[in-house]
């Protein structure tokens, strides 16, 4: 076997609800087969492995992840007894190693991991990676992140964005005196995304910003009405490119119109429908959650209305190019060839070819399209384009993209939680994605999104039905079960940021934990729907 380099962390991912797994990183040049790989360091859909989660049984699959990936994470209950009894020995090994230079009486001990002196002596031992440590890094930095707008507020060393990010990175030193609490509101953005913002709209697209109107209660309607139309005529959309006919782009505007101003009066309506339909394998139920997400991310960083119009046109057109593609080879439960990937990745150019014959598809639109699986790296495609050659529209289509597939059952991939989502689009962000406007997604749908079933510290099971814009770790949450998990006969609502201040006994509840769609059992299609709307009417 060859010489591994791992190291054991914990990781639920890819595990069931309630159970958690213990994952080895392992650089991909050091894979061997019979490793089961449960993580990527980039997203699924960015390579031909569209099962997530799988044993690598071939010199090919070894040589694909190597390709594609820098390091996995492997799952050694799955992997063959042999290989992970020889991960475990290493392991141990490098443990043992890993001890003070000197002992209790003073004499030298074995050289630390890393060192020149003990990498001579290492062999095919572990040795310490050094992005290990950044992966450590972005981890803290991502749950600092959430702690700062969790909290309704962010420490800032001074006014320089670099210089905070150099901070947190480790590689600067926080001014003496010049750390205050300041507000960020979900318009207070980076200078760096302001600039690149600035940038990348038309001459004289000015920011603005969107306040809610509507309470959610009473936009429900309208965004269940806009949702369902959206996938009505997406679905004709997909009819009219298989029979060769033309388009209809005006009706797509149309529902991509109504989704916008649902999304500008109150977004957490639409949140909560997108949601719903995680539950739904329905194929043009994608386009459409992709689109509301990109709506919600630009309403975020304050496009105005005109712009988030052609957001949500890039979503809802992004994939209907894959209707030229086999549907076999869309659901292969396992990885592709390279020829085969060859040809999922054709649904881009056939899908712009398809909607440019009708001659009404704009510009910015036809951007998003064709750059929506681009990454900051190069390492996407169609075209490998990098940093900012990659445009507005296409840097939040992918996020959209990405997101979408990650929380969205699959007949080859189970759903991620919402938070573990948000995570792995961290641990991207640099390398396919901007962390700007990551953190900025983050804010746009909530640190736990709503429709997104959590973990009380209770152990009751709830469902969050609407965001606290100000401190958004306790937002409202209708409480599904007792503490067993088993269902309450009626289901009570708890806001969680004024709960604590009526009610002594509810003094420390807090989410514990987002969990996946569906999990215990739970199906809020099924039977929560009505429930919701009754909650809402009492806040």
């Amino acid at each position: 076997m060859t010489s591994t380099s791992a190291e054991l962390t914990k990781a639920s991912a890819s595990a069931p609800a309630g159970i958690k797994t213990k994952h080895y990183r392992i650089a991909s040049k050091e894979l061997a087969v019979g490793m089961f790989v449960a993580e990527l360091d980039r997203p699924w859909i960015d390579t031909p492995f569209l099962l997530q989660g799988f044993l690598i049984d071939s010199v090919t699959e070894l040589e694909t992840v190597r390709r594609f990936c820098r390091y996995v994470k492997v799952d050694l209950e799955l992997s063959n007894p042999e290989v992970a009894e020889a991960i475990k020995t290493a392991e141990l090994k490098a443990i043992q190693e890993a001890e003070p230079t000197v002992d209790r009486r003073g004499f030298a001990k074995a050289a630390p991991p890393g060192t020149p002196e003990r990498r001579k002596k290492e062999g095919a031992s572990f040795k310490v990676r050094s992005d290990l440590q950044v992966d450590r890094q972005t981890r803290q930095k991502f749950r600092d992140f959430i702690r700062d707008v969790g909290s309704g507020s962010t420490s800032r060393q001074d006014n320089s964005w670099l210089h905070r990010m150099l901070v947190k990175l480790g590689l600067a030193k926080p001014k003496p005196g010049a750390a205050t609490k300041v507000k960020r509101g979900p318009k207070q953005l980076d200078p760096a995304l302001a600039k690149e913002l600035k940038e990348q709209l038309p001459k004289g697209v000015k920011l603005v910003v969107h306040k809610e109107t509507v309470p959610v209660l009473q936009e429900l309607p309208r965004a269940r009405k806009s949702v369902a139309k959206s996938e009505k005529v997406l679905e004709s959309v997909v009819a009219d490119i298989r029979q060769g006919g033309a388009v209809q782009v005006e009706k797509v505007q149309e529902a991509v119109d109504d989704m916008v101003a649902s999304m500008i009066d109150n977004p957490d309506a639409l949140m909560w429908i997108a949601r719903l339909r995680d539950e739904d394998m329905n194929t043009y139920a994608h386009g459409v959650k992709v689109s509301l997400y990109m709506i919600a991310l630009g309403r975020q960083i304050g496009l105005p209305k005109q712009q988030l119009a052609l957001l949500g046109m890039v979503g809802m057109l992004a994939d209907v190019g894959k209707t030229k593609i086999p549907r076999a080879l869309l659901d292969k439960p396992g990885m592709l060839s390279p020829s085969e990937h060859s040809v999922i990745k054709e649904h881009v150019r056939l899908g712009i070819e398809a909607l440019k014959s009708t001659g009404q598809l704009g510009e910015e639109v036809e951007q998003g399209i064709a750059q929506h699986h681009e990454r900051l790296d190069g390492s996407g495609y169609p075209r490998g384009l990098k940093g900012a050659e990659i445009s507005l529209y296409g840097r939040i289509a992918g996020i959209a993209d990405s997101f979408a597939a990650l929380v969205t059952p699959r007949a080859y991939a189970n759903a991620q939680a919402p938070q573990d989502a948000l995570m792995s689009l961290y641990q991207w962000s640099g390398i396919s994605f901007p962390e700007a406007l990551i953190e900025q997604f983050v804010q746009a749908i909530g640190v736990f999104p709503v429709g997104t079933l959590v973990e009380l510290s209770s152990g009751e099971i709830g469902v969050v039905i609407a965001q606290n814009r100000v401190r958004r770790l306790e937002p409202k949450v209708l409480v599904l079960t007792w503490p067993d998990k088993k269902p309450l006969p009626q289901p009570i609502e708890r806001d969680l940021m004024t709960a604590k201040n009526s009610d002594a006994s509810l003094r420390n509840l807090r989410i514990a934990r987002g969990l996946p769609s569906g999990a215990y059992g739970l199906k809020m299609r099924d039977f929560y729907a009505d429930a919701i709307v009754d909650a809402n009417a009492q806040l």
